[in-house]
């Protein structure tokens, strides 16, 4: 499933990359993440608790950073996760892109694609469809909010 959205936030452009490249960081503004936490070069583990419709899980995984080129404003991350319990799982891959806009400010470009298996591919497409709009506008929120505070 592929998801694009293209927000603007209240910070300048080097104020951005620093947060959406500090991953913990980055991280703790998707609803629903916690414990993320660095485990080698360029890896990081990482749980999320969501609900899809029925269904609750708390699902544990990594994220890999693929990419991080300041020049290009582009970021590309690999985030792969599961819930043993239910038997699901997800692979998203994840770029983010960056470019300076007037008044201080940041377009920000997020394209996700992310493939669902198990009982949660089993689920239906516009259920799923919903949730992930869903976080990927909270995600963009919790960002903003967070880029509006002086210590961001």
């Amino acid at each position: 499933m592929k998801l694009e959205n293209r927000c603007l936030v209240p910070a300048d452009l080097d104020t951005t990359w620093e947060l959406i490249t500090d991953i913990p960081r980055a991280a703790a503004c998707v609803p629903g993440v916690k414990d993320v936490f660095p485990d080698g070069e360029n890896l990081y583990r990482a749980s999320l608790q969501a609900r899809v419709g029925p269904m609750g899980f708390t699902m544990s995984g990594t994220i890999l950073v693929l990419e991080q080129d300041r020049e290009k404003g582009e970021a590309r991350f690999q985030v792969n996760a599961s819930d043993r319990r239910l038997g699901g799982s997800i692979r998203a891959d994840m770029t983010l892109r960056l470019s300076a806009q007037p008044q201080g400010h940041t377009e920000l470009l997020i394209i996700t694609d992310t493939t669902f298996m198990g009982k949660l591919g089993e689920m239906g497409q516009p259920v799923i469809r919903r949730k992930a709009s869903s976080t990927l506008e909270q995600f963009v929120k919790n960002l903003a909010k967070l880029l509006e505070t002086p210590s961001a």
